[in-house]
């Protein structure tokens, strides 16, 4: 059954597929409008088992305030890779493919003071914060916006105490073995227009073993002090978590952020009310989360 996002857009974005290391990626380019100040570029990376259709609308109306957006179906995701390949991926490649696209991004600049932006959701925000440490082009950017990072689960979703003992045994013996997360489409948001398209549109959200213990590793070590003392202080971060994010709990957020040094330009806002996906939250919660966004964008 297909069903449409629960926002239609006056305007299109470009969409073009890039080759690169094996695999097709999806790219969905938002640009700033003719009757809005441009503003920077805002290179996007999502969430587990997401794709662009979730982000037509903050997209739209981000564009519109004078951002232009590159996002691309990661690889394991959306359409750069749909059937079997589904949730393939690993550390590897996913930080080597965001060089690439970051590269790519650098280099179709038509000037060089131009601000670039990383932003990112839930797995994505926890990719985006890793970046800030050890990205390849780390010092391009001017600031980084993490929205409800992976970096610890909430008890309600976090994995029974069996899979996360084994989880390091079994990415290694069988790697591709898939499992669908079982998530709880309610705890995702409280836009229920929303909810009835993540229902049809993403019925199971699958990954493989190595994607799961990638991604979890990934988010723990963003509570190493020594690890997150390396962070780039030459870029600004901003964290907003919802605090009825029953997904990644918003403890691991306040931790991050405590310890990042004292010379890093750092914001972290609690959205109250907000579940884990703020993007697509009802209009109230939204234009909480709206106002301190665009804030830290706007003063960067």
């Amino acid at each position: 059954m297909e069903i449409q996002p629960p926002y239609t857009s006056a305007r299109a974005p470009i969409v073009e597929f890039i080759e690169f290391n094996g695999a097709n990626f999806k790219t969905v380019n938002w640009k700033v409008p003719e009757t809005s100040v441009y503003k920077g570029k805002i290179v996007y990376v999502h969430g587990f088992a997401e794709d662009s259709s979730l982000y037509v609308e903050f997209f739209d109306k981000l564009s519109t305030t004078g951002y232009e957006i590159f996002f691309f179906d990661q690889r394991g995701a959306g359409e750069t890779s749909p059937g079997s390949l589904v949730g393939k991926t690993d550390e590897h490649h996913v930080f080597n493919d965001l060089d690439f696209m970051i590269k790519h991004t650098l280099d179709t600049r038509t000037d060089e003071s131009e601000k670039i932006f990383l932003a990112g959701h839930s797995m994505g925000s926890g990719i985006i914060l890793n970046y800030g440490i050890r990205g390849k082009y780390k010092d391009n950017v001017k600031g980084i916006a993490a929205i409800g990072p992976l970096i610890r689960l909430h008890p309600k979703t976090e994995p029974n105490v069996v899979l996360r003992v084994l989880a390091p045994v079994i990415s290694k013996l069988v790697p591709n073995l898939k499992i669908d997360s079982k998530l709880n489409i309610d705890y995702v948001t409280s836009n229920v227009a929303w909810q009835d398209y993540i229902r049809v549109h993403s019925a199971k959200l699958i990954g493989t073993t190595r994607q799961f213990h990638d991604m979890f590793t990934r988010g723990a070590a963003l509570l190493d002090p020594e690890y997150v003392g390396k962070f780039n202080p030459e870029i600004a971060v901003f964290v907003a978590h919802g605090t009825d994010d029953n997904i990644n709990w918003i403890k691991g957020s306040e931790e991050f952020v405590a310890l990042l040094k004292p010379n890093v330009d750092k914001k972290f806002v609690k959205i109250e009310g907000g579940r884990h996906s703020l993007a697509i939250e009802k209009a109230e919660i939204f234009a909480k989360f709206w106002e301190e966004l665009v804030g830290f964008l706007d003063k960067h």
